[in-house]
């Protein structure tokens, strides 16, 4: 714990204090542990002069939940120093947890005097951050479909959607690591007394969706005079910047004429947006055209055309969807070598 600050003390003590039997036979108080622990290089070692407040052991106790535990911060805000071998304690019922993957949950950090140790008795967990999930940009959403026309102009019937793109794909963030050893070389040992429960962070998730494919185009119309109106075109999928185009509505004969396009043209369909469809176009009012369907949302199919005298084009099928878990971090990690 530390040599008394006044009295006597007595040689037991001064074993105490370095890990012996209180009756060890030691006699030459020009030991190295002794002048390490009484921080006298040479000559004559006075017990009480020169060893009041000694310390051979920093003593650490973790008793409630904490983040980030830095055990080089928590050893010299203790009062002890980095060539003072450290005896740690994690209470039971208690983690040591990370705000972040990026840092450890506890760890060694640096600047450790040669020969120092880290004793630790961990009777409670120490447990890594999760890796942040991610969602990635969606795939390109398809193009709507025509809306239908007269036969001269184009398709009789609305078109059918096009299939939105697969997502891109990406890597799920890697997990956080629960103990970390950051001091390089062999002059600072790390024993864990008690294991307890170390648990690496787990990865992160990343997650993107398929473009919404297209609207299918309107069917176009006539009625009993004779008398054409297309059918809107289909809304454009969405994507996640800027999304499929719209088709472009349908374009009839001209009522008693041969000419195209005729007066009675369809609406194209709305452009999509980054995760909603554009809307589908309306069929000419004049003669009941059919509506183009809508573009799909992120993941989802494109609606169908409505039918009129001819069918409606069918939605697009949407583009698939991707999904990666990253690494899980580690339990021990950095000089491990220097762990046992």
């Amino acid at each position: 714990m530390a040599l008394q600050s006044s009295g006597q003390i007595t040689l037991g003590d001064v074993n105490a204090e370095l890990d012996l039997s209180r009756t060890t036979s030691n006699t030459s108080l020009g030991s190295a542990n002794i002048r390490d622990l009484f921080d006298v290089a040479s000559g004559q070692i006075s017990l009480a002069a020169n060893g009041y407040g000694k310390a051979n052991n920093t003593v650490l106790t973790i008793s409630s939940n904490t983040n980030n535990y830095n055990i080089a911060s928590a050893t010299t805000g203790a009062g002890g120093d980095l060539n003072t071998n450290v005896l740690l304690t994690i209470n039971s019922g208690v983690t040591v947890g990370s705000s972040s993957a990026g840092t450890a949950a506890m760890y060694t950090s640096t600047g450790w005097g040669n020969g120092v140790s880290i004793s630790i008795t961990n009777n409670g967990a120490i447990v890594g951050g999760s890796g942040a999930n991610e969602t990635g940009t969606g795939g390109a959403g398809g193009t709507g479909g025509p809306g239908g026309n007269k036969g001269n102009c184009g398709p009789t019937s609305g078109t059918s959607g096009n299939s939105g793109s697969s997502a891109p794909t990406g890597t799920g963030n890697t997990g956080g690591d629960a103990f970390e050893h950051s001091q390089s070389g062999s002059n600072l040992s790390v024993i864990f007394q008690t294991p307890g429960t170390r648990t690496a962070g787990a990865g992160g998730v990343y997650t993107a969706q398929g473009g919404g494919g297209g609207g299918g185009g309107g069917g176009h119309n006539v009625n009993n005079m004779g008398q054409y109106s297309a059918g809107g075109g289909g809304g454009g999928g969405a994507r996640g910047a800027g999304g499929g185009a719209g088709g472009r509505g349908g374009q009839p004969y001209g009522d008693g004429g041969n000419m195209c396009p005729g007066p009675w043209t369809g609406s194209a369909g709305g452009s999509g947006g980054p995760t909603a469809g554009g809307a589908g176009g309306a069929g000419n009012p004049k003669r009941n055209g059919g509506p183009g369907g809508g573009g799909g949302s992120l993941g989802a199919s494109g609606g169908g055309g409505s039918p009129r005298s001819t069918p409606g084009g069918s939605g697009g099928s949407s583009g698939s969807s991707y999904s990666n878990t990253g690494s899980s971090g580690l339990a021990l990690a950095g000089n491990t070598a220097q762990i046992s």
